[in-house]
């Protein structure tokens, strides 16, 4: 057990050391552009001046800097190895967040959300503790109440299998950032969707839907039919939505 942690720590370690060297020739390679690059150059060394006028001299300062700070980032951002830095490293930062099992992500640890319900009585009854990655109820069963969670980053399952849903609608409303969100709903149950996402993949009914900057209503066969009905209303950045029956 000791080995195979070692064995995964060491892997992290040098997939962190690969993204930090490729960054890192990236950077030279961007000074080199620079230096070869008389625009990017005189316009960096201009930008640089008008920097060093705002912070000794006081009149005009907020002209000097301002100035001084465009032309800095215009002879920086001219350069392709720039875009190529950023480009990199936005990629590392959505595999970080949604492929735990790459070894990269800090949310290695899934989201799990399985409420236990009874019948509902006259009165219901609950406390929760919400945190950034795990939701907790105190009482081990409670009569069913809505699902509204607030989600930045990571896989999140909700497990619907030993609930108890009252007749009539129900609702889950899910806001993430990032990462994949599988709901698990009984069979008999009308299911009705709503999905929005910047980039991701919506599975619902045994079919797939890719979503790029867009949103989509779905509904199961038996939704007009069923006696017990769940809403779902989800919207994230980047990751994928799926709902199954169990």
């Amino acid at each position: 057990m000791y080995t195979l942690k070692s064995r995964q720590g060491g892997i992290v370690v040098r997939r962190w050391q690969l993204f930090l060297g490729i960054e890192l020739a990236l950077t030279l390679w961007l000074f080199f552009q620079i230096i070869t690059n008389p625009m990017a150059l005189t316009t960096i060394l201009v930008g640089v001046f008008f920097l060093f006028l705002g912070a000794r001299w006081h009149r005009l300062r907020s002209f000097n800097v301002a100035f001084g700070g465009i032309l800095l980032v215009l002879g920086i951002f001219i350069n392709p190895a720039i875009w190529l830095i950023l480009m990199i490293a936005g990629v590392f930062i959505i595999m970080v967040v949604t492929k735990p099992g790459m070894g990269f992500s800090a949310w290695d640890r899934k989201q799990y959300v399985a409420p236990v319900t009874k019948e509902p009585s006259e009165k219901a009854g609950k406390r929760t503790i919400n945190s950034w990655t795990d939701r907790h109820t105190i009482s081990p069963t409670y009569d069913w109440d809505d699902i509204n969670m607030v989600v930045p980053a990571g896989d999140t399952i909700i497990d619907l299998g030993d609930t108890f849903l009252p007749k009539g609608d129900s609702v889950i409303m899910i806001r993430k950032g990032f990462g994949k969100t599988r709901i698990l709903v009984p069979i008999g149950v009308g299911v009705a969707v709503e999905h929005a996402a910047f980039y991701g993949t919506l599975h619902f009914e045994n079919k797939d839907s890719m979503l790029h900057s867009q949103s989509v209503t779905a509904y199961s066969k038996d939704y007009d039919d069923a006696p017990r009905r769940i809403h779902i209303i989800t919207s994230v950045g980047v990751g994928d939505l799926e709902v199954l029956a169990v």
